[in-house]
């Protein structure tokens, strides 16, 4: 079994809300040694590329969109950044990627436009085109656009050898309850700790007690990233607990965020 060391702090790959580019390396840090990594909602993959491969590792997540986006970029490669190389930023493209494709590198290509030339990282609801006023004098949003291609590049063969599922989250941490499985368990906030709807596909409160349950039936380590919450508190109250400082989500306000850890 391997001890992960955080990679240095890697680039934005998509905008996704909750995506945790600049917390990875602090959550890698809290790894423990393993043989199999799970990652059962696995959205923008900000903690995964921050680490160092594992012997087994396994993606998953419901959406359709975002294990499409993954895939094509792990089978098709270059077909997709030259997609994306040769779309402008533009909202005439941003509001034709609202628009279901029937091919997976265009609904891939559709599905980055989205997640980077929208207003919000929001996956809930159509937001509006980004762009930045003449008073914003800092390098624009089509400058960082441009390095996304290269970007994804970088990364593709990191994917080669993970499993990437869309299955239920609570499934998937059901079936690989090992003592020498990491499970790293990142779902969508309480709605209660936040303002807004984020996800295209949002949980209850019943979704969370009985995530937690199968956490407090969990073999092997495990760390919970989420914000505070008394019912995380209270059901993981024997667990590590370990605060740190996220940056601003939702309108501006920066956010303490809360791992639950378990070392094994």
């Amino acid at each position: 079994m391997s001890t992960p060391t955080a990679l240095p702090q890697q680039p934005a790959l998509l905008r996704y809300p909750g995506a945790k580019w600049t917390l990875a390396p602090r959550i890698v840090a809290e790894f423990g040694p393993h043989a199999h990594y799970v990652e059962p909602y696995f959205g923008s993959g900000a903690v995964f590329f921050t680490k160092p491969p594992s012997l087994h590792e396994v993606l998953n997540d419901i959406d359709g969109e975002v294990v499409n986006f993954w895939r094509v970029l792990r089978e098709h490669t270059e077909d997709l950044c030259w997609a994306i190389e040769t779309t402008p930023w533009s909202r005439a493209e941003y509001e034709a990627s609202t628009a279901p494709a029937d091919d997976p590198i265009e609904s891939a290509r559709r599905f980055a436009v989205r997640t980077w030339q929208a207003h919000a990282a929001v996956r809930s609801k159509v937001t509006g085109w980004r762009n930045r006023g003449p008073a914003q004098a800092r390098a624009g949003m089509s400058q960082r656009w441009r390095k996304v291609p290269e970007q994804l590049r970088a990364v593709a063969d990191r994917l080669t050898d993970a499993e990437i599922e869309s299955r239920d989250a609570l499934e998937v941490i059901e079936r690989f309850n090992g003592a020498d499985v990491l499970l790293y368990v990142d779902p969508p906030y309480l709605r209660q700790t936040r303002t807004a709807k984020l996800y295209a596909h949002e949980t209850d409160d019943a979704h969370h007690v009985e995530l937690l349950e199968l956490l407090r039936r969990h073999r092997g380590p495990a760390v919970v990233s989420g914000y505070a919450s008394e019912l995380y508190d209270d059901t993981l109250g024997d667990w590590e607990r370990v605060v740190v400082r996220a940056p601003k989500v939702e309108k501006g306000a920066a956010r303490d965020e809360v791992l639950w850890v378990k070392r094994g």
